[in-house]
């Protein structure tokens, strides 16, 4: 099977150098032939192939104020028209928006698909040599390196991401399942069906906020332009990727953990775009749930386990875990809760992941995955906010009388 491994890797001035000029070509020939395609567009209705802006580069590159371009290795460069092309195939299936040009301000990445090997902690990349890496686990390499690609922060730092191919890593562990409730009071609340446990978030947006906001006020006092306007910039960038990592260490922990102690974890799918355009938009980009439940999908495929996305519409606060009585008066400042018909106290987010695990437990044995048996007709589908009124869906069933 296929593994990826992302390793810092620190190039001598030399290396950098080289690098730099990579980067710089990659940018310029996807910015260029995003250019063309839409020009000839323009002129004929029909932008370019891949094959066409191959054929063209080969020319360019003989061009006499194009030649620099040959100081890039060539397959970085095909590679970067290939990456053209599929953003290009995604906005026309109306996967993503349309290309837009690559800044230098930005994160940038090469990719070399060939010659990449690794020998006592260093990485070879084609025309550079060998880069000295920082390899912090064991890697079983079954076959040649598929690909490697190189990316730089906005901070100036460099890393490598490799491709390859090892032995299959489906560990055998006890069938266990557990529902798990995402929220901003308790970033997890994990149900195994015995006990229940909860984790608080970390919230690195306001742990450094006022870091942040003394950078930001630096960098504004500085003129556009001058050195100390760039150092000002790095200097925030330091700090935005602070954050970055503080959460992406704590999320990855996190979700070693419960794909270590779970074979099946059930979660809500939630409705992330949805969530975010509400007041609490800061709060929900904070804690980073799209991120949790992309590290659990993952590192549940690589050992054979499954992620079960509970339909979004699914009650799962509102249903008495004990009777299944549900409770349209609920709202969500009510933490805690009593059934009117069993007379249970119930916790909001342990019940929640309760219900959870039992629509887990229905869908394993139904096999209707990402269907809920509680449809959304008539039942309150958006947040509830100060300055929105609530609406209510229009029954699809209701007959339609023409007049």
């Amino acid at each position: 099977m296929l593994d990826v491994l992302k390793i810092r890797i620190y190039p001598n001035p030399q290396q950098e150098l080289a690098l730099v000029k990579n980067l710089g070509s990659a940018r310029f020939v996807y910015n260029y032939y995003l250019n063309q395609t839409n020009n000839q567009y323009l002129e004929t209705g029909k932008g370019m192939t891949y094959c066409q802006m191959a054929k063209d580069l080969t020319q360019l590159k003989k061009h006499s104020d194009y030649e620099w371009l040959a100081e890039a290795t060539a397959a970085t460069l095909q590679q970067s028209l290939k990456n053209l092309e599929v953003a290009f195939n995604n906005f026309f299936e109306k996967r993503a928006n349309f290309p837009k040009f690559k800044s230098k301000r930005r994160k940038q990445s090469i990719r070399y698909p060939e010659s990449c090997s690794i020998r006592n902690n260093k990485l070879k990349l084609p025309k550079i040599g060998f880069v000295k890496a920082k390899i912090y686990r064991d890697i079983k390499i079954k076959g040649k390196i598929k690909s490697v690609t190189v990316s730089q922060t906005t901070t100036g730092k460099y890393f490598a991401s490799l491709l390859f191919e090892t032995d299959d890593l489906t560990v055998n562990k006890e069938p266990k399942i557990s529902g798990i409730d995402l929220g901003l009071s308790s970033l997890v609340t994990v149900f195994d069906g015995e006990n229940s446990d909860k984790v608080d978030p970390i919230k690195p947006i306001r742990k450094y906020a006022k870091r942040l906001k003394r950078r930001q006020q630096k960098l504004s006092r500085r003129v556009k332009g001058s050195k100390n306007c760039k150092k000002a910039i790095k200097e925030v960038a330091k700090v935005h990727e602070k954050i970055t990592n503080t959460r992406a260490d704590f999320l990855h922990k996190l979700s070693r953990k419960l794909v270590d102690e779970n074979q099946i974890i059930v979660a809500e799918d939630l409705c992330l775009k949805g969530l975010a355009r509400t007041k609490l938009a800061k709060s929900i980009h904070d804690a980073g749930f799209g991120m949790l439940l992309n590290f659990l999908s993952y590192k549940l495929e690589r050992e054979g386990g499954k992620l079960i996305r509970v339909d979004r519409f699914y009650p799962s606060t509102k249903l008495c875990s004990c009777c299944n009585f549900k409770n349209d008066l609920l709202t969500l400042s009510i933490r805690d809760w009593v059934c009117p018909e069993c007379q249970t106290h119930h916790d909001r987010d342990e019940n929640a992941a309760k219900n959870l695990r039992q629509e887990g437990l229905r869908i394993l044995s139904t096999n209707t995955e990402g269907h809920s048996e509680f449809e959304a007709c008539g039942e309150t589908v958006r947040l509830v906010n100060t300055c929105i009124k609530k609406r209510v869906s229009v029954n699809q069933e209701s007959p339609v009388i023409l007049r």
